[in-house]
């Protein structure tokens, strides 16, 4: 006999599964029960005190988009009162280059909604990439164009490859046309670095894109990416974060699950699936107990783990068991730090633009030349680090815009770093590889911004791929993503084709997570493309199927209703 019973099982309590939570419960009517190993749910919506107390940093999930959210937003309206509150900086984007003690700017989507700012920047090195910034700025906001987005995000693989959809995409198609943006063979087949050294005439463009798709888990020399990294100059002004925290996020969904009487439960280790006659009737815990599932039990688990661990390769049949053994997951890897210090970097690129002292996701980089962006990513799949000419970190300081973050009159800094994968040495290695790279970065930073000396550090958090391993699902290499992100690991065939749906060899059996479409991300796309198969499958309530809620249009609406408050609270302090 179950200890525990409930209609809904999920094992694991990151995003996924509390967003994934949400919906079950308020349109699937169903009792749920969260299982997790770790001490508190959230998973990588993580905010803690570690470089210095007092001061506070994300330790994974940093950046945070206007899309992110768009169903929860509009199925659960408190949720952005609770906590998951989007917010920007003055620049979204920039880098600094030292050779010339210059930089570029991306202003964000808050401060600068038609972009004409950000082409003024753009024209100080490249005035046909400024007038290209504006003409794409403008076919991003458009109707055609922010419905296609929102079905690639917000439908399941199987919903993607329906005539209406692919309607919609040919909507956006002549207007692509009139760029001379023709998805040809040749862009879809490139290396995101040929594709956007084709598209963009200025290397300092070149750069801000390509270090944006290098954060989305893209190694810019692999073939296959064109198209993709030419989607990434639209994103640039919507880079944000998430005030207070992205733990904030975890607390609103907290909030709203503890008020529909979701149970968690913490420090439980989930053993096995129980499954009888081929369906998945409940699990069963480290300790020997047992919870019955009288509806569905869905994994947040990595891929690796659902297969090997939580079914049992025994119920799976040899190409998935060889496919999910197969999945690369080793590139996402990073050097995560954050430094508490006395005053926020001071940039001598400054003296160019004042503006960059204010960027959210600010790269640096010797020169231009995204050559060494490339380099970069390529010692990372030989599982080394670059020399120091070829380091090409992002910093940024969240505490300039958020006080929440830092003491008053100090900040809080951090930076994100391409790192070999956590198996590549041992933890005594670790140890002595992160003393090292602090020295390194902090050395660097100094030829930007001479304040950022170690006299101005109060402390440090050193979180790398071997920290990540916190998070069981990012094992074993550490990687930010769950699994990479080659062409052939993404949209349908994430993280398998078998399993892109959310469904598993195992009726009453479903899986999501950051391994899922779109993955590397801390949105809720998995979440709600899972619900989405799981009420199609158990006819339970859709909500984009009710009056003035259907899709795409209604998740448009949110995508720019949630821009709306960040730039009406820009306005309101005007006046």
């Amino acid at each position: 006999m179950a200890d525990k019973t409930f209609d809904a099982v999920i094992v694991g309590g990151g995003n996924k599964a509390l967003l994934l939570a949400m919906y079950l419960i308020k349109y699937g009517g169903m009792s749920v029960g969260i299982f997790e190993r770790r001490h508190e749910i959230g998973g990588c919506l993580a905010t803690e005190e570690l470089s210095a107390p007092g001061f506070r940093g994300n330790t994974h999930a940093n950046q945070i988009f206007p899309f992110y959210y768009a169903p929860v937003y509009r199925d659960f309206p408190e949720f952005w009162d609770y906590g998951a509150r989007w917010e920007q900086h003055l620049c979204s984007d920039g880098f600094v280059f030292k050779d010339k003690e210059n930089c570029l700017a991306i202003y964000s989507v808050k401060h600068d909604p038609t972009q004409e700012r950000t082409a003024r920047e753009i024209a100080r090195f490249s005035q046909t990439d400024a007038d290209l910034w504006v003409k794409l700025w403008n076919i991003y906001n458009s109707d055609d164009y922010q419905r296609m987005m929102v079905d690639m995000l917000f439908k399941p693989a199987e919903e993607r490859m329906t005539g209406e959809v692919m309607e919609r995409q040919a909507m956006v198609l002549p207007k692509m046309m009139e760029l001379g943006w023709f998805p040809d063979t040749l862009t879809m087949n490139a290396t995101a670095l040929r594709a956007v050294q084709e598209r963009f005439e200025s290397q300092e463009l070149q750069s801000c894109i390509l270090r944006q798709a290098i954060s989305s888990v893209m190694d810019i020399n692999e073939p296959g990416y064109g198209m993709r990294a030419l989607g990434m100059a639209t994103v640039l002004p919507l880079i944000g974060f998430n005030r207070g925290g992205t733990h904030q996020i975890a607390h609103a969904a907290h909030q709203i699950l503890t008020q529909s009487g979701c149970q968690f439960f913490t420090n439980q280790h989930v053993d096995k699936a129980i499954i009888e006659n081929g369906r998945a009737t409940g699990i069963r815990l480290a300790d020997g107990s047992e919870v019955a599932a009288r509806k569905i039990v869905v994994s947040t688990l990595s891929p690796s783990q659902l297969i090997f661990e939580l079914i049992g390769e025994e119920h799976v049949d040899d190409i998935l068991k060889r496919r999910v053994k197969l999945i690369q997951d080793t590139f996402g890897c990073l050097m995560w730090y954050q430094f508490a210090v006395h005053e926020a970097p001071k940039y001598k690129a400054e003296a160019f633009n004042p503006d960059i002292h204010e960027t959210l996701w600010l790269g640096m980089q010797p020169d231009p030349d995204p050559i060494h962006q490339a380099r970069e990513c390529l010692y990372q799949k030989l599982r080394k680090f670059p020399p120091m000419e070829d380091y090409a970190p992002t910093v940024g300081c969240h505490s300039l815009v958020d006080p929440s973050f830092a003491p008053p009159g100090k900040h809080v800094v951090y930076n994100e770093q391409l790192a070999p994968a956590a198996t590549t040495f041992t933890e005594k290695q670790w140890l002595e590889i992160k003393k090292r790279y602090a020295d390194e970065l902090i050395t660097l930073w100094q030829d930007y911004a001479p304040n950022m000396t170690w006299d101005n550090v109060i402390g440090v958090d050193t979180n790398s791929a071997y920290d990540h391993r916190r998070m069981r699902n990012l094992g074993p290499n550490g990687t930010m993503a769950g699994i990479d992100r080659p062409p052939f690991q993404v949209e349908e065939n994430r993280p398998t084709p078998e399993l892109a749906n959310h469904r598993t060899p195992i009726a009453n059996l479903y899986a999501t997570g950051g391994a899922w479409h779109i993955g590397s991300n801390a949105g809720s796309t998995e979440a709600y493309n899972c619900y989405r198969i799981i009420a199609k499958d158990l006819r339970l309530d859709k909500p984009w199927e009710r009056a003035g809620k259907e899709d795409p249009d209604s998740l448009v609406e949110q995508m720019r209703l949630v821009q709306k408050r960040v730039q009406d609270s820009v306005r309101t302090k005007v006046q």
